[in-house]
């Protein structure tokens, strides 16, 4: 059997194949996907993608009544999702691990994955296929200072007294420039599913996980992130375009809008302001 990555390799993939589980009850799905994302040890060493919370804080968690409902959903999960090991109740809470069998097909799921789209490489001529360039060498002179002719284009600017034109769009001086998306959605800070698979596709792309970013917003009592997407984008498009919004974000921070916002609501704004939110899109 081939070498299992660390399961926080192969999360992604394991919730995609849980999904697909059409079987399993709502409670369990639910109870799974709280243990792959919330309670899984990421960390180093023998206890990695291991769980082990108590039922009091799994009822707590999950708002569930009584400790019979985790029994029936561990009954439900034993051996198919995840190897249980029941605990005694004397500070021993119940462990969980993900099968290996669950964590190979993860595995092989993001090797394919990988498979189908290799990293763009650029190979390097061989030393025959160099750039052949001058050889140059700076004259010295035994005189003191420097002759510098003048520039034409200095001397017309000089003479008119004109000043270099302020362009805040590439950087400049000036107000933030306009924001890359126009309409926002959010994305729900409980849903975990999402919160994951946001997390996932920033850390690939280099960015810090959503918790991280400057980007939190309201939708009534609802609380998450202000994203163009309510989940991943898989296109080249749509990955681009949530990079750029990304990386204005992280350079240009601005407070917390909500959808209490009349003009924000009837889509009256400033085009160099905020992008305009659509009240319950990304719920």
């Amino acid at each position: 059997m081939k070498e299992l990555r660390p399961f926080k390799d192969v999360q992604l993939q394991w919730l995609r194949l849980l999904l697909l589980d059409t079987e399993l009850s709502a409670r369990a799905f639910q109870f799974a996907t709280y243990l792959a994302v919330w309670r899984c040890n990421k960390g180093k060493g023998p206890n990695e993608g291991k769980a082990w919370p108590s039922h009091a804080q799994v009822c707590e968690d999950l708002g569930l009544k009584n400790e019979k409902t985790i029994q029936r959903l561990i009954k439900e999960l034993d051996g198919k999702w995840f190897d249980i090991k029941r605990g005694n109740g004397l500070k021993h809470s119940t462990e969980y691990v993900p099968t290996k069998a669950t964590h190979l097909a993860a595995q092989e799921l993001r090797e394919r994955e990988e498979a189908e789209k290799p990293d763009n490489i650029v190979r390097l001529q061989t030393a025959k296929g160099r750039h052949s360039c001058p050889k140059s060498r700076t004259k010295m002179s035994s005189e003191p200072g420097q002759e510098c002719l003048p520039k034409k284009g200095k001397e017309k600017t000089r003479e008119k007294g004109a000043c270099a034109p302020d362009l805040p769009d590439q950087g400049q001086s000036g107000p933030p420039r306009q924001c890359p998306v126009r309409t926002l959605v959010v994305v729900r800070a409980d849903d975990v599913e999402k919160i994951a698979a946001w997390d996932q596709w920033l850390s690939d792309n280099g960015f810090p996980p959503l918790h991280g970013l400057s980007i939190h917003g309201r939708d009534g009592s609802d609380h998450g992130y202000l994203m163009p997407r309510r989940w991943v984008p898989t296109n080249s498009e749509d990955q681009s375009m949530v990079r750029g919004y990304i990386r204005w974000s992280l350079a240009h921070q601005y407070g917390r809008p909500t959808f209490s916002d009349p003009e924000r609501r009837r889509g009256q704004h400033n085009h160099n302001s905020r992008p305009q939110l659509v009240q319950g899109a990304g719920l």
